[in-house]
């Protein structure tokens, strides 16, 4: 049995009723909480001022050398002591440890292991090591996810969550520590992945830029959040399990998610399972289920299968049958073909049918691999958004990141950065349903190139002695505002460009660039202290090549999911056709909601 338009149903079923609503709640607290678990790094490894263990019975002045340029200002080395102290002769490396002020961070896994001076980059491996295992999740979770489904592969990344993001408070050590981060990352990017495409596949294109932006709003709040969770909380013990702990209640409620309609009806051995699901979906909204969900189900009579006209074969295979699998191009399918009408022409019409059937079945159940995705038109799509991916975690990780260079009260630093991602993810889905997708997002990448030439090229202060540093920061947040606008577009493209048996794999690929863009980050800002503004240069590189790569792919505002290559392949067909791509997904209901179904199945003469 072959059905109708995944859209179409659901547009029967209310395109956005209560499940709808249930989903997105879900997935705004998922994405309130889940992310403190990939930026909390700024407060769990962040460095206290220090200097070396003082020798028993000198003070500071005595014993700490003094760094800096002289004509500007000097501070106490964090790494330096005398020899002799009072003497003020030659220095070494702190011989007996260091000291730690706790009057703004209090505890952290800095100052508990003593990770400065030759251990300087601990917190950047061990925010790197998060997305590392975020880049295995993000392979594995996308093919667990299209293979066994996404409610299955959620619980799993949810469980493995629970106990890894625990067990990091009771950490012993620093090896320890980045073992439970990289196992963290994993089932972080799991989560991700699978809510994401759950979301977004049941909704009609109509709502999917809202339901894709909307509750990430929640990620801006939730860091937001965890700037006062980090205020009132010094020990960073203490603080992982406070941002840990709402997942964990979550859990219990994921329990209660169905899977994925779209993902069912992609398989065509869970029919009994497709007609149970539309009835539980059916109760949820408060709605009938559809009479006309799917297309003939009694035995059709053989003068309806196909007919024959003089001079010319014109099959007409019932609309169970594929249409696609009746159009053949090689030879072997020719002689397919042939034998077809042979059959015909023998009245051998149940075999005919029958293999048909079987060829039909056998392309539904043929498994796509990763390797796929680097298939024409497939390729096209992964290249240009692999590339977006890889921009995005890059520039926004370099702003997010670097907040912590900012004069001032640490805590409230991070708060404004996370503040300023407001505005853009509630403009985002206005913004993606007003324009064209990709000229918002070479828009928005333009404008992150713009305002970093700009920090580059203005110095740090004027000939006249005006401190041009607040110019800059405002400049930085400009930037990371439009950067955070592409998160939403990014999201969208992925879901509407890639095919249903390729989208999780799809999104799982992208997601493994853009991990190996999370993992470089911090590292490029570290190149910074031997190469003067490298981390800026290469941003606005970045940002510039996206601009414009981004331009090459089709507007998706008005198109259903792609349910096949095929479909994708008259979705990317270029535009100055003006004849409109015939689908294998039959006719789209999910744009006019008002409208009514006359017939699922046109007349024949």
């Amino acid at each position: 049995m072959t059905f109708v338009s995944t859209d179409n149903i659901l547009n029967k079923l209310k395109p956005f009723g209560r499940l709808q609503i249930i989903l997105l709640i879900t997935s705004a607290y998922i994405q309130c909480f889940t992310p403190l678990m990939e930026q909390c790094i700024v407060f769990l490894a962040a460095t206290p001022e220090h200097h070396c263990i003082l020798q028993e019975g000198y003070y500071k002045n005595q014993s700490i050398p003094l760094e800096g340029d002289i004509d500007v200002s000097q501070v106490y080395s964090s790494c330096r002591e005398y020899v002799q102290p009072g003497i003020y002769n030659d220095t070494q490396d702190c011989q007996n440890g260091w000291e730690f002020s706790t009057d703004v961070y209090g505890e952290t896994i800095i100052s508990e292991w003593d990770l400065v001076c030759t251990n300087n980059p601990a917190a950047e491996l061990g925010q790197s090591i998060l997305h590392v295992g975020g880049m295995v999740g993000a392979f594995a979770f996308g093919m667990l996810a299209d293979r066994f489904g996404r409610r299955p592969s959620i619980l799993l990344a949810f469980l493995l969550y629970d106990i890894f993001c625990l067990v990091i408070c009771l950490s012993p050590n620093f090896a320890s520590f980045l073992v439970f981060r990289f196992f963290g990352g994993v089932a972080h990017m799991g989560i991700w992945i699978c809510i994401n495409s759950i979301v977004s596949e049941y909704m009609i294109p109509k709502y999917r830029s809202i339901a894709m932006t909307v509750p990430s709003v929640l990620f801006s709040v939730g860091l937001m959040f965890m700037s006062l969770l980090a205020f009132l909380i010094r020990d960073w013990r203490y603080l992982q399990l406070a941002i840990t702990a709402p997942v964990v209640l979550a859990t219990f409620g994921i329990w209660f998610l169905p899977e994925s309609l779209r993902w069912l009806m992609n398989d065509a051995k869970k029919e009994e399972a497709v007609n149970q699901l539309i009835e539980k979906l059916a109760k949820i909204n408060g709605t009938e289920v559809p009479k006309d969900i799917y297309y003939q189900t009694e035995p059709i009579p053989a003068k309806d299968i196909f007919t024959i006209y003089a001079g010319d074969l014109s099959l007409n295979c019932d609309e169970r049958l594929n249409n696609s699998t009746v159009q053949h191009s090689s030879d072997g399918e020719q002689n397919n073909l042939e034998k077809t009408v042979k059959d015909i022409e023998s009245n051998n019409i149940d075999e005919t049918k029958e293999r048909l059937e079987g060829d039909v079945q056998s392309k539904s159940e043929e498994k796509k691999t990763y390797l796929d995705l680097f298939k024409p038109p497939v390729l096209h799509v992964t290249i240009v958004l692999s590339v977006l991916r890889f921009t995005l975690t890059v520039v926004y990780f370099g702003f997010a990141l670097s907040t912590g260079r900012l004069s001032g009260d640490p805590y409230l630093n991070f708060f404004y950065s996370a503040l300023v991602e407001v505005p853009a993810r509630i403009l985002s889905p206005f913004i993606y349903g007003w324009f064209r997708r990709t000229y918002v997002l070479s828009f928005c990448h333009f404008m992150c190139f713009a305002a970093l030439t700009v920090i580059l090229l203005i110095p740090d202060q004027t000939k006249n002695g005006t401190d041009l540093g607040t110019l800059k920061v405002w400049l930085s947040l400009l930037g990371k505002f439009f950067i955070t606008m592409t998160l939403g577009g990014l999201l969208l493209l992925i879901m509407e460009l890639n095919p249903t048996p390729l989208r999780n794999m799809g999104n799982g690929w992208t997601l493994c660039v853009g991990r190996i863009g999370a993992i470089l980050a911090p590292f490029m800002l570290y190149v910074d202290k031997y190469l003067q503004n490298f981390s800026t240069i290469l941003m606005a590189a970045l940002s510039l090549v996206t601009a414009f790569s981004i331009l090459t792919l089709p507007d998706t505002r008005k198109t259903t999911q792609p349910q096949t290559i095929e479909d994708l392949r008259q979705i990317m067909k270029p535009r100055n056709k003006k004849k409109k791509p015939e689908m294998t997904e039959q006719r789209n209901e999910a744009f006019q909601p008002d409208s009514r179904v006359e017939n699922d199945k046109e007349d024949e003469e």
